[in-house]
């Protein structure tokens, strides 16, 4: 069972930031209370014992926020990223040495239903193996200009990116890993100085060691613009009933 989950909280959300009176995206508030905070209190009921939050753009308002967060009980770490302005697998290596041998993957701008979660954490990593949460239900994704478009291939992806035309799933944001994904970021920063997730998801992909878990009928949101906050907002009030 996964025990330990990194959060990616370095990035300035400049698609929404102009549009919420907080100067962290992950600080938007979400029924009362901070989208960061929630996802925290969430993992906690999940069972998870530690989160590593990788900071960058005013992290010290993302730590005030969790460490100041009422009833919080959940092992908090952060890490800062100097290079939060790169992209995102960046964040990923910034926390290399504080990692478990298998941890969950997700993004501070995210709304995830509790039962992906706990999916996730049963997971049987592979060795060499990561593991995405795919949503196969194509007609309830919100933006899908916007999403990051998987070919499944049987259990196993066959390509992500943005722009696929061919695909039959769409990331969510959500991975269970193993170290083998720091060592394929770190091989794209050592040859390009950068690397994003889906330059290490395509590097696995290569290696044919990136696997699906189909979230079935659970729900998810990236809320990265004020169109899919809104959005996001509606579909927790609804699943909360």
């Amino acid at each position: 069972m996964i025990e330990q989950a990194l959060i990616l909280a370095a990035g300035h959300g400049s698609r929404l930031r102009d549009h919420v009176p907080v100067a962290h995206k992950a600080l938007v508030q979400i029924e009362g209370e901070p989208l960061l905070v929630r996802t925290c209190r969430m993992l906690e009921q999940s069972g998870l014992r530690e989160v590593v939050v990788v900071t960058g753009h005013c992290g010290a308002d993302v730590g005030a926020a969790l460490n100041g967060a009422s009833g919080l009980g959940i092992g908090l770490r952060f890490v800062e990223n100097p290079q939060w302005k790169l992209s995102n697998g960046v964040s990923v290596l910034a926390a290399t040495a504080v990692l478990a041998e298998e941890y969950l993957l997700l993004m501070a701008d995210h709304l995830f239903d509790p039962k992906m979660i706990a999916a996730m954490r049963s997971v049987s990593l592979s060795p060499g193996e990561v593991v995405l949460a795919v949503d196969r239900k194509l007609d309830a994704i919100y933006d899908m200009d916007d999403a990051t478009k998987v070919r499944l291939t049987g259990e196993h992806i066959a390509a992500i990116g943005k722009e696929l035309t061919d695909f039959n799933g769409i990331d969510t944001g959500l991975f269970a890993c193993s170290d083998t994904l720091v060592a394929r970021l770190s091989e794209v920063e050592a040859h390009r100085g950068d690397c994003s997730l889906t330059d290490g998801m395509r590097a696995l992909i290569e290696r044919g060691r990136l696997r699906a878990l189909d979230i079935g009928a659970a729900w998810w949101q990236d809320v990265d613009t004020p169109g899919a906050l809104a959005h996001g907002v509606r579909l927790l009030q609804e699943h909360e009933r």
